[in-house]
């Protein structure tokens, strides 16, 4: 973890080019090699890692969202959609979702809370009066220009700046991991929040 802005939170870098990428890209030595031969068979200190590795992963984007919730009054995904909403200006709630890479109605329920707390406004389009832009308020800017990026958003830029063929060998692996766990049937919105 990196200490920035006054919070513990995970880089991008590290969760990714240390914890996961090793996970899809495992070393290549004459013993790997001969047990790459036999699939069937994982080496017990590489599941280890894995397993540490995700635990480290989670336990910083735990940690981070509860240390952003006590200083700044939002949640983890609160904070991503205001600070995405302070990065590409006003935007609809499809897109908005889009960025979060979330269901439409997560982001509506997210948009909504913050509506009501006030730091963000529903606004018809000047150019096209069906459209309705959302809007950070005085209030929702002084909190997304004082709070460090949010990690989910930290997580999902990361990604997006790798090269392709990395991303698809983490993807193959995190696939992997979720069917081996039965678990591609729950929908997963937001890290730790009951957005």
């Amino acid at each position: 973890m990196v200490r920035a802005n006054g919070f513990w939170i995970t880089s991008y870098y590290i969760a990714i080019n240390i914890i996961i990428l090793p996970m899809a890209t495992l070393p290549t030595s004459n013993r790997s090699r001969r047990q790459a031969k036999s699939p069937d068979r994982p080496r017990a200190h590489d599941v280890d890692a894995i397993v540490q590795g995700l635990r480290r992963v989670v336990k910083a984007l735990e940690a981070y969202s509860r240390e952003v919730e006590l200083t700044f009054g939002v949640t983890g995904p609160q904070l991503w959609a205001l600070k995405t909403l302070e990065r590409s200006g006003p935007l609809p709630v499809t897109r908005l979702a889009e960025e979060l890479a979330v269901h439409q109605t997560s982001a509506s329920l997210l948009v909504s809370r913050l509506e009501h707390r006030g730091l963000l406004r529903r606004e018809r389009s000047g150019q096209d009066r069906r459209v309705v832009l959302l809007s950070l308020t005085l209030r929702g800017k002084a909190i997304a220009s004082r709070a460090p990026e949010a990690a989910q958003g930290r997580l999902m830029h990361g990604l997006l700046a790798m090269p392709g063929r990395d991303v698809r060998r983490i993807r193959s692996a995190v696939d992997q991991i979720v069917a081996a766990m039965e678990v591609e049937d729950i929908e997963a919105t937001f890290f730790f929040a009951g957005e």
